[in-house]
């Protein structure tokens, strides 16, 4: 039960009934301490609507509102702030549920898609990678949890140029290890994580290739390399528990004839055009302050862009009524032209949608990790599991604003102390369950507790911000930002250490009280799991 949004519900309810109008825009908020248990600027907010001053509007609510028994007191403070005082009883109402069951708002019934990472397989994935294949994976939990029928894609660039170049460019780290030095091409990958690659084929195959390219070769190492790409990306997304319901290749788009398809509906929309030997789509004729974009080369071959054009037509045949797309910044110039592709393909205005994340910065200690990978220093993201594990790992993927550049500091990642966020809230949970092994072997059963016995502010305040848990939820699905779980995952874990710091919770002398301060830590306990799970990271009873 969220109790912000049932005091939101009764205001506007009572708004209507005694104006006779929809009220504006107005919010209800936990005010500082002093002012009640909630608070509302609803008569503020309606001013100009009702042509009346904000005292009097929040007196003419206030008298409508006295039949609702569970609002105690409602006191009328500065300009026509209204704040509240919320009964025991609905307090009691409201840890019951917690302690039954953590529930999530319904929010919709949508086929949906969240397509990310989608790193080409041409390297190992970076710590970019990691934090969005986190911001993805727990937009896609959250989403699941209120009700939407999700699936995660992982789209390979299989096609094209660089798997040739990377097909040639593990041809020449073969050759090396037989002493036959090639030379790399402009466009090849020179990465020395090739070597490793390379060194399996020999093993495989031996030397039966030395010296030997043609098409048919060419073909033969670009299938190895890509295989070999696919594993390696896979498994490090498993270190940090990322599995997709879907891995989509580029390649089907032309197997399956999707490709033809886009062209003949582009073209009967009279989208694309030929200029000297190329095919171009027209951009500017829906956004004419973007140029228009190569989708056909000269030599015949189909541009990235033209790809993405044939997968977002496959997204929207395949019945998904909405997908979210999510890039790094780098990409941010991309998203016009792909919007101007929905429209061109004919896709309702709301199916795609971009969510852009900033860059990760390493630091440890006082210095930034370098970009490169040499002794002591690391940026792929499977070097980054290894060091701070997978819990660290994720947390720290998602605590920031997508929009906010991430400074991930890797030393107090791996640290196990409670200055770790992570840590903290791991903490927090795993002290509930050593209170309950206490409790048990001193013989107080809370099973059956009252809460009576509930009544310091301390205790109120953190079943009010337990109360918070769907409207934290909804947020997260609206503004795509899962920093909002963390920073309540956060909250919730410091509210109960502050508790438990202050307050003697196992009192044999005492069993009745002891067993409702057990029966609320119970609630926090099946909160910060539910959390936990939902930014995919364990839920220790010990540390």
């Amino acid at each position: 039960m969220s109790l912000r949004s049932e005091i939101h519900d009764k205001l506007s309810e009572s708004f209507l009934e005694t104006f006779g109008k929809k009220s504006a825009d107005f919010v209800v908020e936990i005010p500082p301490e002093g002012f009640g248990d909630y608070s509302t600027n609803i008569a503020m907010a309606n001013a100009k609507l009702l042509h009346m001053a904000p005292k009097r509007i929040a007196n003419k609510l206030l008298e409508a509102l006295k039949a609702v028994s569970w609002l105690t007191s409602i006191e009328i403070a500065g300009p026509g702030f209204m704040n509240f005082k919320l009964s025991k009883e609905i307090y009691k109402h409201v840890l019951s549920e917690f302690i039954e069951e953590v529930k999530f708002p319904k929010l919709a019934k949508e086929k949906v898609q969240f397509e990310f990472v989608s790193a080409n397989p041409t390297g190992p994935l970076t710590v970019g990678h990691g934090r969005q294949a986190i911001i993805g994976d727990v937009l896609s939990k959250v989403y699941r949890s209120v009700g939407y029928d999700v699936t995660t894609e992982y789209y390979f660039n299989d096609a094209g140029k660089q798997m040739k170049a990377l097909g040639h460019s593990l041809w020449i780290r073969y050759n090396a290890i037989y002493g036959e030095n090639q030379e790399f091409e402009e466009d090849d990958y020179k990465g020395e994580y090739l070597i490793n690659i390379a060194k399996e084929f020999a093993s495989e195959h031996g030397d039966a290739y030395i010296g030997k390219w043609n098409e048919e070769v060419q073909k033969f190492f670009t299938s190895y390399a890509r295989d070999r790409m696919f594993d390696w990306i896979k498994r490090t997304l498993d270190k940090i528990g990322v599995r997709f319901d879907v891995y989509f290749k580029e390649s089907s788009l032309y197997e399956k004839g999707v490709t033809d398809k886009a062209m003949a509906l582009l073209k009967k929309r009279e989208y694309v055009y030929e200029k000297d030997g190329t095919v171009w789509f027209a951009v500017s004729k829906i956004l004419p302050e973007e140029e228009d974009r190569v989708i056909i080369r000269k030599n015949g071959e189909p541009t990235y862009f033209f790809s993405d054009i044939a997968y977002m037509l496959d997204k929207y045949q395949r019945g998904f009524k909405r997908v979210y797309y999510i890039w790094g910044a780098d990409h941010h110039g991309y998203i016009p032209r792909m919007q101007a592709a929905a429209q061109a393909l004919g896709v309702p205005d709301n199916f795609f949608n971009v969510i852009i994340h900033q860059f990760v910065t390493l630091k440890s200690g006082n210095e930034v990790v370098r970009m490169s990978k040499r002794e002591g220093e690391f940026t792929s993201l499977e070097d980054l599991v290894e060091r701070v594990g997978k819990d660290a790992t994720r947390y720290f993927f998602a605590m920031l604003d997508p929009n906010t550049h991430l400074v991930f500091d890797v030393d107090l990642a791996e640290s196990k102390k409670m200055e770790n966020p992570v840590y903290y809230i791991q903490y927090a949970h795993a002290r509930v369950v050593s209170l309950l092994r206490n409790a048990r072997e001193k013989g107080i059963s809370w099973e059956n507790a009252t809460l009576e016995g509930l009544a310091l502010p301390a205790e109120f305040d953190i079943i009010r911000y337990m109360a918070e848990f769907q409207d934290v939820v909804t947020s997260v699905v609206s503004e795509y930002k899962p920093q909002k779980i963390c920073n309540y995952a956060y909250s919730l874990s410091e509210k109960f250490h502050s508790y438990y710091n202050a307050n003697k919770i196992v009192d044999v002398e005492n069993k009745k009280l002891s067993a409702d301060r057990i029966s609320l830590c119970v609630g926090v306990k099946n909160v910060l799991r539910t959390v936990l799970s939902l930014l995919g990271t364990s839920s220790p009873d010990s540390m």
